[in-house]
């Protein structure tokens, strides 16, 4: 499965601007601004990682968090939201069967 999805991080209190990408074993944040650190900027989030997935607002925007097993929590601003959990709970299923 290979998806993009337009996207902004919540990060120090802002929006970065992005995409997530689903393919088979992971998802992962793109961004282009070179003014945050490179693990920021190509940011790997692997499915046998992820604890939780939780559909949130901040203020009346659709957002997603994305919990992880070491703690660490990521909130993006998702556009098409509904569309993207569906996708990605079709890819996690898939990779922990092993399709």
């Amino acid at each position: 499965m290979d998806k993009m999805y337009v996207v902004s991080l919540c990060w120090r209190g802002g929006l970065l601007g992005g995409e997530l990408r689903l393919d088979d074993e992971r998802l992962t944040y793109y961004t282009t601004k070179l003014t945050v650190p490179p693990e920021i900027r190509k940011m790997p989030l692997p499915y046998c990682r992820i604890k939780g997935v939780e559909k949130n607002k901040a203020l009346f925007l659709p957002t997603v968090t994305i919990r992880m097993e070491d703690g660490r929590e990521w909130k993006f601003l998702v556009f098409g939201r509904k569309s993207f959990l569906e996708n990605l709970k079709t890819a996690m299923d898939a990779y922990a069967s092993g399709d």
